[in-house]
C-alpha cells in the first residue's frame, strides 16, 4: 500500500497551501516562494518580492491588500509575534485567511536553529488569534484549526489523532516522549 506509507512518512504534507482564492502573501519566503504569491523575505538571497524586516513595523503594505496569508517557519524568528500579528491583520482584508506553521516546543526542529527565539505550544498559537489577556492588543482573529502534526511512526500508532483530540493532557504528559513535528493553524482575519 504505498499510497497509506507515503501519506505516513512524507513531511512535505504538512507544508502550507492558500485555503481560498485571492491575493496571496508569502511571510519568509525565501528560496521557494508560492506560485502566484507575492514573496516578503528579510533577505535579498531569497525569491522575496520585498525585502524587508518583520521586526520593522509598520510592514511596506497598504491596509486590505491580502486575502491570504502564507507563515511558514518564521513566527520563531521574531522578536514580537503579536506586533507580526498586528500586522499581518491590518494588511489583510476582513475574512482574510492567514496559514502559519511552527516547530512545537517539544520538536528537535525548535532549539536546532539558533536563530529561534520562541518556542510554541498549541494554546500559545491560539493566543496568537484569541489573546488570554486582552491588554495586549485589540486585534483578533477567529481560530480556524490548530493541528499537531507527528512524526512517523507515532502519526501510524494513532498518537496524533490522541494528541489533536486532546492537546492539553498531551501536552503537559507525553509531548516529550512522543514529540511533535510542527504546529499548523489557520487563522480567519476579524474586523
Amino acid at each position: 500500500m504505498p499510497g497509506v506509507v507515503e501519506r505516513l512518512t512524507n513531511p512535505a504534507q504538512f507544508d502550507l497551501r492558500p485555503t481560498g482564492p485571492g491575493a496571496i502573501l508569502d511571510v519568509g519566503c525565501g528560496a521557494v516562494k508560492y506560485p502566484g504569491s507575492i514573496g516578503l523575505d528579510i533577505s535579498a538571497d531569497t525569491a522575496a518580492d520585498v525585502v524587508h524586516d518583520l521586526d520593522d513595523r509598520p510592514y511596506p503594505f497598504d491596509g486590505d491588500s491580502f486575502d491570504q496569508v502564507l507563515m511558514q517557519d518564521v513566527i520563531e524568528h521574531v522578536e514580537s509575534p503579536i506586533g507580526v500579528m498586528e500586522e499581518l491583520h491590518r494588511i489583510c482584508r476582513p475574512g482574510a485567511r492567514i496559514n502559519l506553521r511552527t516547530p512545537h516546543f517539544s520538536s528537535v526542529l525548535a532549539y536546532g536553529d539558533p536563530t529561534h527565539k520562541h518556542y510554541f505550544s498549541r494554546l500559545a498559537i491560539e493566543s496568537l488569534a484569541e489573546p488570554r489577556f486582552a491588554h495586549y492588543t485589540q486585534i483578533r482573529f477567529r481560530v480556524i484549526h490548530v493541528t499537531l502534526d507527528l512524526l512517523f511512526p507515532f502519526r501510524a500508532l494513532g498518537i496524533g489523532r490522541l494528541a489533536n483530540r486532546f492537546p492539553g493532557p498531551y501536552e503537559s504528559y507525553f509531548a516529550f516522549r512522543f514529540p511533535v513535528m510542527n504546529i499548523r493553524a489557520e487563522f480567519e482575519v476579524v474586523k
